[in-house]
């Protein structure tokens, strides 16, 4: 796997971890994300065991993940709060 496709599956893992931590309360949402991120870096540490370049490309993506979800939390949190905004100020046609 070379470094653009381990960026492409990283993404993808933080995209899914946002999008389940959206539905945590936020007053446990930093710990969920935190214990899901220790468990993409020991999966990866054996992942990548053999190969010392790539566990260390990994192991930095992996340091920056809880950042990123965090992020990617706001942006799913926003939006769903500009969607809700819309459909409310959306007027429903008359019969």
């Amino acid at each position: 796997m070379n470094r653009e496709q381990q960026a492409a599956r990283i993404e993808k893992i933080v995209t899914t971890i946002a999008e389940r931590a959206v539905s945590v309360p936020p007053d446990h949402r930093s710990a969920y994300i935190q214990d899901e991120v220790e468990k993409v870096r020991q999966a990866f540490l054996q992942t990548y065991e053999a190969d010392e370049g790539l566990r260390a490309c990994a192991m930095a993506f992996v340091d920056k993940m809880s950042g990123w979800i965090e992020a990617r939390v706001h942006t799913l949190e926003t939006e769903a709060v500009g969607k809700t905004e819309a459909d409310e100020g959306r007027t429903e046609p008359h019969s």
